[in-house]
């Protein structure tokens, strides 16, 4: 199922780099998992997050040609919203993001309020972030699915296996690649990364509100403005102002 899935990016750079690990006994397990799960949420009459023909859609959103920035969050929005009275799912593939129609959840509109504190970015009333995306920035999460209402519920599938080897085959290219590790779930993968002086690595607490309870906290870390900075001094274009 999700090597059928990842058959869409065929046509991509990333298909290079992400083919070989469809082909191991890792993914097979995942695969497995993964449609387990899916069949669970069905016989319960539930859903998983987000939609799985968006699964790998970071990859597809970002040309693997201008990649810059890795910004890594923990797993999809597990929530839903009303929209014209259907319920809707949050989650839409990229972290942090959601679509034009959604309201804005809170962690989101953190990352609003510092950039405009770093960079003085308006404050953006959507929260699509494939502008940023399209620019070079993947928006991946460490776990790519979630059961509805379940945060961290698909957190033993084996995705963070998928991942982890991701970071670290993007470590090891040879340009400068800024990370963005954002709670301490996505931190934890500064472990899997290779060594290497062109990158920059940047941490910050997560901007869930819920996180803003103690320090340190995600608002006034910084984290936008010494990313803007590694890009300028790498001379990559990056706006993170939103339309």
């Amino acid at each position: 199922m999700l090597r059928c899935i990842l058959t869409r990016l065929q046509n991509t750079a990333w298909f290079e780099l992400l083919e070989p690990l469809s082909r191991t006994p890792a993914f097979s397990a995942l695969n497995d998992n993964y449609t387990e799960s899916l069949k669970a949420a069905q016989a319960q009459n539930t859903q998983v997050f987000p939609p799985m023909r968006q699964i790998f859609r970071a990859f597809e959103a970002t040309p693997f040609e201008k990649l810059h920035t890795i910004l890594l969050g923990q797993d999809p929005y597990p929530g839903t919203f009303k929209h014209d009275n259907q319920e809707k799912p949050f989650a839409c593939g990229l972290s942090f993001s959601v679509s034009r129609i959604a309201p804005l959840p809170k962690s989101l509109q953190n990352i609003y309020k510092e950039l405009h504190i770093s960079l003085n970015t308006p404050l953006s009333k959507h929260g699509d972030l494939s502008a940023w995306a399209h620019q070079g920035v993947l928006l991946l999460n460490a776990i790519l699915s979630v059961p509805k209402g379940q945060p961290k519920g698909h957190a033993h599938l084996g995705w963070e296996n998928f991942t982890d080897q991701i970071l670290n085959m993007l470590s090891q290219l040879d340009r400068p690649l800024l990370f963005i590790f954002l709670g301490r779930v996505a931190q934890e993968k500064m472990k899997v990364l290779s060594q290497n002086s062109k990158h920059l690595i940047l941490c910050a607490p997560h901007p869930s509100p819920l996180a803003q309870s103690r320090p340190p906290v995600f608002l006034g870390s910084g984290v936008f403005k010494k990313a803007q900075e590694f890009l300028k001094a790498q001379r990559i274009s990056m706006q993170w102002a939103l339309d």
